[in-house]
């Protein structure tokens, strides 16, 4: 079995050019070889150190139904399928199968850049290096400060700054971020003094989508805080205060500018479940949050793929 799967893994391998990446990742249980031993098979199966190096791909492995079962993630070496799947009763046959499939992968990044390099030579232009997007661990995380401004949360376009810190694991993340809004004043009647001064802060969490080999992340996201207003020129300055909250989604881009820095733009829609409402003692209705609410954010992330 572990053979056809093998074998189904080279043809996939070989259907698509090959690119190196650093950072050759193998998490496994106690039970099988270590990452040391594996690369050692890997080379075994290059040749020579000159000859190529270890592809950076990262290698799971789990027990499941009495079996070991290896994910291995090639992000992005190949156009073919991210994620493929091997199987074995024994973690050290398991092993050698993963050897095979790098060391067919590190070939087909040998040949590439060899012809890479004979059409540079052919044409007397020199070959432009591949900037290394996809090295990336297990594991990666960091945090953001970014401008956020957005409607139908507080009066007119509000503005706001937020601090969030994230943790990615394989593809996914999750998020935790406060959101400070600025005051934005709500008059009365158009050029009355009277008015009520809305702020707002919040507390919210995304769980979502981030693959390490793409720039591009999506999420849910659902956030919480008190929302206060102050009355300006008012008999009763206090107008009082009470607890916001929403869900939603949003989707963003964290292009790198450096090695761990990145640009962070993103858009987010949300529905509020809880909204609050200024009114006068009088009864009269100053002002209530909208139900649905659209924001966008601009700023700088500091982190590990």
């Amino acid at each position: 079995m572990v053979r056809v799967l093998v074998v189904w893994a080279l043809l996939a391998a070989a259907s698509a050019p090959a690119r190196a990446d650093a950072g050759f990742v193998w998490a496994a249980p106690a039970s099988c070889p270590d990452a040391a031993d594996v690369r050692a098979r890997i080379e075994r199966r290059i040749g020579p150190p000159s000859a190529g190096s270890v592809p950076g791909i990262e290698v799971e492995i789990a027990v499941e139904a009495g079996a070991f079962v290896a994910h291995i993630d090639t992000r992005g070496i190949t156009l073919a399928n991210q994620i493929r799947t091997l199987t074995s009763a024994r973690c050290d046959e398991l092993a050698d199968a993963v050897a095979v499939v790098a060391a067919r992968l590190a070939t087909e990044v040998r040949a590439r850049e060899a012809e890479i390099a004979r059409r540079a030579t052919s044409t007397g232009i020199p070959a432009a290096p591949v900037p290394d997007r996809r090295a990336a661990g297990l594991w990666g995380g960091g945090g953001r400060v970014v401008a956020v401004s957005g409607v139908g949360v507080l009066p007119g376009v509000g503005v706001a700054g937020e601090l969030a810190l994230y943790a990615r694991r394989r593809s996914y993340f999750v998020e935790l971020a406060g959101t400070r809004w600025a005051r934005n004043a709500k008059y009365l009647q158009n050029g009355a003094p009277g008015a009520v001064d809305v702020s707002l802060l919040t507390a919210a969490l995304r769980a979502g989508w981030s693959p390490p080999h793409m720039y591009i992340r999506a999420w849910a996201v659902g956030e919480v805080g008190p929302m206060t207003g102050a009355g300006i020129s008012l008999n009763d300055p206090q107008i009082g205060s009470g607890r916001w909250s929403a869900v939603g989604a949003g989707f963003g881009v964290a292009w790198p500018m450096f090695k761990h820095a990145r640009l962070f733009g993103s858009v987010e829609f949300l529905a509020a479940f809880e909204r609050v409402q200024f009114i006068l003692a009088e009864g009269f209705e100053v002002y209530q949050p909208s139900f649905g609410v659209a924001r966008s954010s601009l700023g700088l992330e500091i982190g590990w793929r």
